[in-house]
């Protein structure tokens, strides 16, 4: 018996186990697979279902936590459907009446690094077009402890050094709506007149 594990670093396998001569073992790894947490399976322990008795909408379908803010999750409007890489899930989420967007992806390296993209956007703010910055947070598994993929490896090899990656959440607004879901012509024929210009304004 081997076990595989993959996360957004790659794979990595156990050594081999007996299960004739090492039967405790099978039955530790079963029992975990079985009657283990949440997150034995990677069912992700860091977003919560919904409280449905404390709830007052149907079309909350999670909640995340950023830093001290609880945002209620009402849908997920990207997902990055490959195992290895940034494992990128964007969410509409809404806190005290108003919408925002959080993106929760793994960037790769370690928490000094990972930040590049926040002290972008913090540089970029008031330019049109450009995502407003609300608040980000490293996740952590349990205080103090920053969630990332280095952790769950005892040993790091050379061939496999700095692809590690640290899990962000970064949270933006104003929420927009994908160019085929215009709810007028003016609408669209204005969007299309914005998307011209832009590319004149970045020719020019």
């Amino acid at each position: 018996l081997r076990v595989h594990v993959h996360d957004h670093s790659g794979g990595i396998v156990t050594p081999e186990i007996n299960i004739h001569e090492n039967p405790d073992a099978f039955k530790y790894i079963m029992a975990c697979i079985v009657f283990g947490q949440r997150d034995c399976i990677d069912s992700s322990p860091l977003v919560d279902p919904p409280d449905l008795k404390n709830t007052k909408d149907d079309d909350v379908i999670g909640k995340i936590t950023v830093n001290e803010n609880v945002y209620e999750l009402l849908k997920v409007i990207f997902c990055n459907q490959g195992l290895v890489g940034r494992g990128t899930v964007c969410y509409l989420a809404r806190r005290d009446g108003e919408e925002f967007i959080i993106k929760d992806h793994w960037v790769k390296g370690d928490k000094t690094i990972v930040l590049n993209e926040v002290e972008m956007l913090k540089t970029l703010k008031d330019i049109p077009g450009v995502p407003q910055y609300i608040e980000h947070c490293l996740v952590e598994v349990e205080p103090g402890k920053v969630d990332d993929t280095q952790m769950y490896r005892q040993k790091i090899y050379s061939s496999t050094q700095g692809v590690y990656r640290t899990h962000v959440r970064l949270v933006l607004k104003p929420r927009a709506r994908p160019l085929h879901e215009f709810r007028t012509r003016k609408e669209l024929v204005k969007a299309l007149r914005d998307i011209v210009l832009s590319e004149f304004v970045v020719l020019v």
